[in-house]
């Protein structure tokens, strides 16, 4: 029992900084440039995460529309959305379905 407990309060310790990593990562892969910017045409992350909240909970559905990203299929051929390695986009699309905070 106290190992149970001991795990569950490190993950409450580190779940805050998780978010915080995808959103790093999202810094780091430039997607700040384009939606996080209001005179882009890129929809800005409160509205993508709204727009892929219908994936919450789905098993797999975070590498599925990575690889949907990664392929042109979302969004017209962006090249740096295709330039994102599959575990990079599988990360970021979890990112947004889950809220992008």
């Amino acid at each position: 029992m106290k190992n149970i407990c001991a795990v569950a309060f490190i993950f409450w310790l580190l779940a805050p900084n998780l978010a915080y990593a995808d959103r790093q990562l999202a810094m780091r892969n430039g997607c700040m440039s384009c939606h996080a910017d209001a005179e882009m045409d890129a929809p800005p992350w409160p509205e993508l995460a709204n727009k892929y909240k219908k994936y919450q909970g789905q098993a797999g559905a975070a590498s599925a529309q990575g690889e949907k990203l990664r392929k042109g299929k979302l969004f017209q051929n962006i090249k740096a959305h295709q330039t994102l390695s599959p575990t990079n986009a599988t990360e970021l699309m979890q990112w947004i379905i889950d809220g992008a905070n």
